[in-house]
């Protein structure tokens, strides 16, 4: 393999690297990187996203076989500015304004940057996260301290154990174990009584997964073994938490006596909108703060996590049931983030992980799977509950998603068929004129090396890359 080739594929993988780690759809993913291939020159791209894995290939010569190369990829956090810089280096090599060894530089230049997860951000983002889960589930204002106290302290859990090189399900069982005993103690020194809302509002977040969407949109779009992959990470990093926590009420039990209410339900306040909106807009604020969003970005998530939980409580106040409700609010803010993915210049899959993130029902996940451990009644219905108000959270969120960006690809279409006549266009198409297309959401799936590509010239009159 020549080094320009090296070159192409290094790129490539540290692209798809940054997308994939921050939950960006396998669709997306592939439709992104199989442009840069083409835009590079290389011959019948192939480009597969499997579980933790990338792999790229091409073939040089009709009578040569193809070359493939396969890159690891591992469970990442959300990093808004690792991925806006991502899909910036994309959109700028697609358009042609960067070449292949600048563009190159550039990544390399980012990845050894400090990351946007400094220890700072992320223990304040958590800490303010954990107070907005207090406050939507009803906790009193030093119950949401507490909580914002014990997510902080959960933080730390997280970066030691990671500095150790840990698995992450220890991390997370680390994490849950932590939260009990943390909580037990703030709420034993305060006098209050509301342990198991400091313990959900604590570990709420980690419930969630940023993998939750992309895992809907795989799934939707035909990618099952990713789907199932991203899924697999949501299970053991849930398991891990529940099996924290289980053994953590062992330890309170032994030390404070089984008096201490740990084992409780645990519902959202949907009765006082000021604390449930405050709440939605602390969390929205604290993730965005966590993955390294800052300024416009932080303003604008902030404000959209608030008008979902506004839409959401209007919606249950009007007599709606809670699952069409949350399905209508969460399709509405699936259609804003595509809306506003552009003038914040942040793909809208990431805006809805943060923007959607107040209504994950993560007290019910918790409270499902411990209910089940302890052999509490109800708990099996309570994590069917969890299970369809997930359902209903994500596919109202990619339904919004979808609806939006396929009127906006007709309207591309319209402009492209206006601007090239004669010439066939395709939203799945690695193609340079789809290059500012790059942050609408992809919902059919781009088949490797299917697309025909037409003759003629892009829209900035270069010549396209077989011409």
């Amino acid at each position: 393999m020549t080094p320009p080739d090296l070159s192409v594929y290094r790129l490539v993988f540290r692209l798809g690297d940054a997308l994939i780690r921050s939950g960006a759809s396998s669709a997306t993913t592939t439709k992104a990187l199989l442009a840069v291939c083409t835009r590079a020159g290389l011959k019948h791209p192939s480009v597969s996203v499997t579980l933790g894995q990338l792999m790229v290939s091409d073939q040089p010569d009709d009578g040569s076989p193809p070359r493939t190369r396969f890159h690891e990829i591992e469970p990442g956090a959300l990093d808004i500015r690792w991925r806006t810089r991502a899909e910036e280096i994309t959109e700028h090599y697609l358009l042609g304004d960067v070449g292949l060894e600048e563009a190159l530089e550039e990544i390399e230049d980012q990845v050894n940057q400090k990351p946007s997860h400094q220890w700072w951000k992320l223990v304040v983002g958590y800490g303010v996260l954990g107070t907005g889960f207090g406050l939507i589930l009803g906790g009193q204002p030093l119950t949401a301290i507490g909580g914002a106290l014990t997510s902080m302290v959960i933080s730390f859990i997280f970066r030691i154990l990671g500095h150790l090189g840990a698995p992450g399900i220890f991390g997370y069982a680390a994490g849950g174990f932590v939260a009990v005993l943390a909580a037990t103690a703030l709420n034993t020194a305060f006098s209050l009584d509301q342990v198991a809302v400091c313990i959900v509002a604590a570990i709420a977040a980690r419930l969630a997964g940023i993998a939750s969407y992309g895992a809907v949109q795989d799934a939707i779009t035909g990618w099952y073994i990713s789907a199932t992959g991203r899924m697999m990470e949501v299970a053991t990093s849930t398991a891990g938490l529940v099996a924290g926590v289980a053994a953590g009420i062992g330890a309170v039990r032994l030390l404070w006596g089984p008096s201490v209410q740990l084992i409780e339900t645990v519902e959202a306040d949907t009765t006082h909108w000021t604390a449930s909106i405050l709440g939605a807009m602390f969390v929205a604020a604290g993730f965005t703060l966590a993955s390294g969003g800052w300024a416009v970005r932080l303003l604008a998530l902030t404000g959209l996590g608030g008008a979902t939980e506004l839409v959401y409580l209007f919606l249950l106040e009007v007599g709606t049931t809670p699952f069409l409700s949350i399905t209508v609010s969460t399709a509405i803010t699936g259609a804003a983030c595509v809306l506003i993915s552009r003038p914040i210049n942040l793909s809208s899959n990431a805006i809805m992980m943060v923007s959607l993130m107040p209504l994950f029902p993560g007290m019910l996940i918790y409270q499902g799977l411990l209910g089940s451990l302890f052999g509490l009644e109800d708990s099996g219905a309570t994590l069917l509950e969890a299970l369809i108000t997930a359902f209903c959270l994500s596919v109202g969120g990619v339904l919004g998603q979808y609806l939006f960006s396929e009127g906006l690809w007709l309207a591309r279409r319209r402009q492209f068929h206006h601007t090239h006549p004669g010439e066939s266009f395709s939203k799945v198409m690695p193609e340079e004129y789809n290059s500012r297309d790059i942050m609408l959401p992809v919902f059919s799936k781009p088949f490797n090396g299917s697309e025909a590509r037409p003759a003629g010239r892009t829209p900035k009159g270069r010549p396209t890359a077989d011409a």
